[in-house]
């Protein structure tokens, strides 16, 4: 069989700021590695012709994303599927299944795992496939082509006989992920594919574990369960990205440095190859050292992306993220002397942000810290998480308010912030702020300029510049 996998289209994406806001490709431009590692496990399996499209990346409307599917005629189309999304999903599935009526369409990811019931209200989601699917969505293409019962297939959910839901058994999970054959990066134009606070070159993203260990209050996590790969299953992905030409890494994981001595054995293996590359990752600022992060420079480590959030210890208290001010700062000193570009991410709109202050506060922290990048969000309260259920005890909004929108999807959903003392229009409007503090210094300017590599690379902090002063681009529009 032949299966279309996509991501779907952001026209219409959910939002928290009544004014401004940055989009998700204002800080780069990053694959569907969910649908990769799909297209991957199709491979190894054998039987199944996988065919991805990147519609954020293409830049689709419904439209476009409907005409590439009639070109391709696939037996099965799936789409990865997250709440904020999920008007366009919905609308895009109607679309599909008037064009393409003989065609099972597939809804996969966060939405699907955290809403299905509610997902299968609509009469053009024909399956589910809840969580890890690298396992399941081979043999449920296989039953369909064979015609044999999907029941004795777990983790999918689909209409009984009465039309009710049928639950087959828990969500997909895989234990050991070296198991899992590499994603089909090759399926898609791999070398569009950027970060805008990286050096501009094309880059090769890659998930060394999966999971978090951590159990921060505003954090909707699918699995506590912290699974890495091996060091040598690793470099033979990352070989098969520098066998095409790849020279940039990222390593996407929720968290990658779980400990100091794992960082070692990766930067010491990438040693042992002889490479020159340069690499990234996202992680903690309480699981380094300067020894760790002296190796990694070696090996070419570029940049480290640390969540921080806020900016006092009373306030990481409050949100269970186990770390400190002290520490945080400490991080920024180590990284500077070791050569390695920092980022920090901060949110503002928490619970103990009380006051104008409290926000103005974290702005002037996150200048003091000084990290050669920041990243700042408002709040969203996700559906299941701690946070979420403080809001509603207190009023703040309803207990339904994230299943009411998987019923009945409005475009650009206004998620749920927390209001209870600063409004949605203070926030937005301090957003703004934290970036134009945070960025428009003279020494911030001076080592972005210095730091420059190459055309591309002025051109994206160009384009960041442009759209803090309210200069940006459109938004490519649905057609009728």
């Amino acid at each position: 069989m032949k299966i279309l996998l996509m991501n779907v289209p952001d026209l219409s994406i959910a939002k928290t700021s009544s004014s401004w806001q940055l989009e998700a490709s204002d800080i780069g431009i990053f694959p569907p590695i969910g649908i990769m590692y799909l297209a991957g496990a199709l491979r190894a399996h054998g039987r199944h012709e996988a065919v991805l499209l990147d519609t954020i990346l293409e830049r689709m409307n419904h439209a476009e994303v409907v005409r590439k599917a009639l070109e391709i005629r696939p037996d099965v189309i799936g789409m990865t599927v997250y709440t904020p999304n999920l008007h366009d999903a919905l609308a895009l599935t109607r679309r599909l299944r008037e064009a393409l009526p003989g065609v099972p369409l597939v809804w996969g990811g966060p939405h699907a795992d955290l809403f299905p019931n509610e997902s299968l209200t609509h009469d053009c989601v024909d399956y589910l496939v809840l969580g890890e699917a690298e396992h399941t969505l081979p043999r449920f293409l296989d039953a369909l082509e064979d015609r044999t019962p999907l029941a004795d297939i777990p983790a999918l959910v689909f209409r009984g006989l009465d039309g009710a839901p049928v639950f087959t058994g828990p969500a997909g999970f895989v234990k050991d992920i070296d198991s899992l054959p590499f994603p089909a990066f090759d399926a898609l134009d791999y070398r569009r594919y950027y970060s805008a606070i990286g050096t501009g070159q094309p880059v090769g993203t890659i998930c060394s574990s999966r999971g978090c260990p951590f159990n921060c209050t505003f954090c909707c996590r699918p699995y506590s369960s912290y699974r890495t790969r091996s060091v040598e299953n690793i470099m033979e992905e990352m070989e098969a990205y520098h066998g095409r030409g790849i020279r940039e890494f990222f390593f996407f994981d929720d968290l990658f440095n779980a400990t100091a001595k794992r960082v070692r054995a990766i930067a010491q293996a990438i040693l042992d190859r002889g490479w020159n590359i340069t690499w990234a990752f996202r992680g903690r600022v309480d699981a380094i050292d300067e020894e760790m992060l002296a190796l990694a420079r070696r090996s070419g480590c570029r940049q480290i992306l640390f969540g921080v959030e806020t900016s006092t210890d009373e306030g990481l208290r409050d949100i269970n993220k186990k770390i400190t001010i002290a520490q945080v700062r400490r991080a920024m000193k180590m990284c500077r002397k070791a050569g390695i570009v920092t980022s920090t991410n901060w949110i503002i709109g928490f619970p103990h942000h009380k006051t104008r202050e409290d926000v103005l506060h974290l702005i002037e922290t996150a200048v003091s810290i000084d990290s050669d990048f920041a990243q700042f969000n408002i709040l969203i309260v996700y559906h299941g998480t701690k946070i979420f259920e403080d809001g509603v005890r207190k009023g703040l909004f309803p207990a339904d308010i994230w299943r009411a929108q998987a019923l009945d999807p409005v475009p650009n959903f206004v998620e749920p912030i927390w209001e209870e003392r600063l409004s949605r229009d203070e926030l937005s409007k301090l957003l703004k702020r934290c970036y134009m503090r945070f960025y428009f210094r003279p020494m911030p300017i001076l080592r972005k300029v210095l730091s420059l590599r190459n055309p591309r690379q002025f051109m994206l902090y160009a384009k960041g510049a442009l759209k803090l002063l309210g200069i940006g681009q459109g938004r490519p529009k649905d057609e009728a």
